[in-house]
């Protein structure tokens, strides 16, 4: 019984480090780059301190939850894709609310509550459920990550806080194709 727990916390441990100098390593590199991207644009100097803040944040967040979903892959990923799912609707109304095309809030509406269903369904053992939901959130953040320069316009967000959006739908797809064994042999 000691083993195991040992065995545990080491694989604890080094997921850990893995994690925590993955984003320590891309953080020292967007230091030096945005440095140097910057450099050639003085009238954009001030925004580098908020840049690098928001890239921070991101790598946090995204490191945190790929942590997590290390331990605790359903949980995570479900949840996830349920929070998307959720601030899609949310997104949807706010589209209707403010006058912007019908057809962006009619996607963000259908897709969210789509993904609240899928994942209420995969909760349950369905693995066409599961793996729709896997194929949406992988489609989301293509399509987010490619969008993220629109979204940053529309929303008034920087580019890196708008870069958290597909981060966590990459972390939820990881977390969910995670736990393929759970489906392995159901209809």
């Amino acid at each position: 019984m000691g083993e195991a727990v040992s065995t545990a916390h080491k694989h604890s441990l080094q997921t850990a480090g893995i994690v925590a100098g993955t984003a320590l390593t891309l953080n020292v590199v967007f230091f030096v780059m945005s440095g140097m991207y910057f450099a050639d644009k003085p009238q954009q100097a001030a925004d580098i301190g908020s840049v690098r803040v928001a890239f921070a944040v991101m790598s946090l967040l995204v490191a945190t939850l790929s942590y997590a979903a290390s331990f605790a892959p359903k949980v995570v990923g479900h949840g996830l894709a349920s929070a998307i799912g959720l601030a899609s609707v949310v997104g949807g109304l706010a589209a209707f609310s403010a006058s912007m095309q019908m057809t962006m809030g009619f996607t963000l509406l259908v897709s969210g509550v789509l993904l609240n269903v899928l994942v209420a369904y995969s909760l349950k053992g369905s693995r066409p459920a599961w793996s729709f939901l896997i194929s949406i959130l992988a489609v989301l953040a293509t399509v987010t990550f490619f969008g993220a320069p629109k979204i940053r316009h529309v929303m008034g967000i920087g580019l890196w806080t708008a870069m958290i959006i597909p981060g966590l739908q990459v972390v939820a797809v990881v977390a969910l194709v995670m736990i393929r064994g759970d489906y392995r042999n159901r209809l």
